[in-house]
């Protein structure tokens, strides 16, 4: 009888240790008064578990029906991350002119992977990381882009080099296309000097991982006793070995911190002198080249769209309601395939920053795949720093107040897009601006128009993304001219998306099969 009642103590004593910690957590959750959409995790939020649950299983559904009801409400939502303001389109102006002292796109960004235990909220110290992508690393990609072509070559002739025209090659596309991005965005952030170093490749690609890891194993945890439990944590001490690991890699402690002579993004932090200290460089690197490849997150570190790897994914896959919306699809591959020789044979065969500009039809080719795989299906994340109140007069936000904008439902929005339900390859493309460029950078595959939250919005939208659809334009220009895709023999159509807290994502199993075209 002994062990039984042991057991049943020690079920007891946990059982009471999480209500009073769920209850003591409770008082530190921000109220808005807003009504709830989906499961109420009610007194004291003793059921934000099946309230969580709930969310994961039919979430999106429920915020899809409240949109098409009333798409001016304004409501809270239980996401995995807890609770979350839903608010309606008609705000985001308004929003987007408050400063960062009372909404914060960096401080939600920081919440949402809990990075003041993993190391990400390195990027609340200042704007410098921001600053860099804006500034100096957009005016330097003319001369980023060629030599992404170059590793871009090398790394397509590693994978894909068996492929010939009677004999395909069979590949999963997330991995290829994670391969492609990891090997050009590691060459552009630190160089060939470090791009390939075993201790370089294994933190950078180890660290979003690490990351998430981090995150949901702290999830089950009240906010006070998170920063007991992170120090216990094998993924989150890896994110700091690593880390200390690329700082004597990149920075040896024997030799003082100088200005490298070849291009790349750590060059340009460091000409920057804005910041000294070899592990807050180190820091800004690794997470700057983990967003490029895997990490993004639209408006700041974590899509550069996505994950550029998930947008080139779902190009490739496609969309089912109509045949003629993907590479897989011979007709379009033509037309796309047309362009880009044309492009190229105005710059004298080599890429350049200009070729890229003048893919106009791929250009809208690739918005419109944006559009209808929305990366994340709630846009504009904030973090409320001091009480906003908005102007409809009765809408309080209060401090720490978790904020975002129904982005996945505007994309499929009338008011915004004609036939939105409609896939149409061609719809941001204007003929008329094929010699003289584009007049109206909203059809821009970087740019944002109304409807549109996948680079973010206002201020604080990506500052990665010019880098970002460059990189995802010479990839798939490259393949376009030297491959045929499709998907295996007995797949016809493309597998649905993956639906994960707030975001989408394709399927990371589905194989492309890709033939070596005659000529190339």
């Amino acid at each position: 009888m002994g062990a039984p009642s042991m057991w049943l103590e020690i079920i007891v004593l946990v059982g009471a240790t999480w209500a009073i910690t769920t209850i003591v957590n409770s008082f530190y959750q921000s109220k808005t008064g807003l009504p709830r959409v989906g499961i109420n995790p009610g007194p004291f939020f003793l059921r934000t578990w099946w309230a969580r649950w709930k969310w994961y299983k039919r979430g999106h559904e429920d915020v899809i029906r409240k949109y098409e009801q009333s798409k001016n409400t304004n409501y809270v939502i239980q996401t995995l991350m807890g609770d979350t303001v839903v608010l309606a389109p008609k705000f985001l102006n308004e929003l987007n002119m408050l400063p960062e002292s009372k909404l914060s796109s960096t401080a939600a960004l920081v919440d949402s992977v809990m990075g003041q235990y993993n190391g990400v909220d390195l990027l609340l110290q200042d704007h410098l990381t921001s600053d860099i992508c804006r500034g100096p690393f957009m005016r330097n990609l003319p001369t980023f882009v060629p030599r992404m072509d170059q590793e871009l070559n090398a790394v397509m002739a590693e994978q894909l080099g068996q492929s010939t025209v009677e004999s395909p090659v069979v590949c999963i596309a997330y991995e290829l296309f994670f391969s492609f991005i990891h090997r050009i965005s590691s060459l552009v952030f630190v160089g060939k000097a470090y791009c390939y170093n075993s201790i370089w490749t294994s933190a950078v690609t180890a660290l979003p991982i690490d990351v998430e890891i981090t995150k949901f194993l702290l999830l089950p945890f009240p906010n006070f006793l998170r920063r007991f439990i992170a120090p216990l944590i094998p993924q989150r001490n890896r994110i700091f070995s690593n880390r200390a690991a690329v700082r004597d890699l990149l920075f040896p402690p024997s030799e003082k911190i100088t200005v490298k002579e070849e291009p790349s993004v750590m060059k340009l932090l460091i000409e920057s002198g804005k910041d000294t200290n070899s592990g807050s460089i180190t820091a800004r690197l690794l997470l700057l080249t983990a967003a490029a490849v895997r990490l993004c997150r639209q408006g700041q570190v974590r899509s550069v769209a996505d994950s550029v790897t998930s947008s080139a994914s779902h190009i490739v896959h496609g969309d089912n309601t109509r045949d003629i919306r993907s590479l897989r699809h011979a007709r379009i591959r033509r037309a796309l395939r047309s362009e880009v020789q044309r492009a190229l044979a105005q710059d004298n065969g080599e890429w350049q920053l200009s070729t890229i500009k003048k893919l106009r039809r791929l250009d809208s080719f690739l918005k419109e795949s944006q559009r209808v795989n929305q990366s994340t299906f709630l846009g504009f994340d904030r973090k409320v720093v001091s009480p906003i109140k908005l102007s409809d007069g009765k809408t309080v936000l209060p401090r720490g107040a978790s904020i975002v904008i129904p982005g996945g439902p505007m994309s499929r929005d009338s008011t915004f897009y004609d036939n939105p339900q409609h896939f149409d390859g061609l719809r941001f493309y204007r003929p008329d601006e094929d010699d003289i460029g584009s007049t109206n950078t909203q059809q821009d595959y970087t740019g944002i128009e109304p409807g549109n939250l996948s680079w973010g919005n206002g201020r604080f939208t990506c500052p990665g993304r010019w880098y970002a659809a460059a990189m995802i334009k010479l990839i798939v220009a490259n393949l376009l001219l030297d491959y045929d895709i499709s998907f295996p023999p007995d797949q016809t159509e493309r597998p649905p998306n993956v639906k994960y807290d707030t975001e989408v994502h394709p399927d990371f199993e589905q194989k492309i099969v890709l033939k070596k075209r005659r000529g190339a």
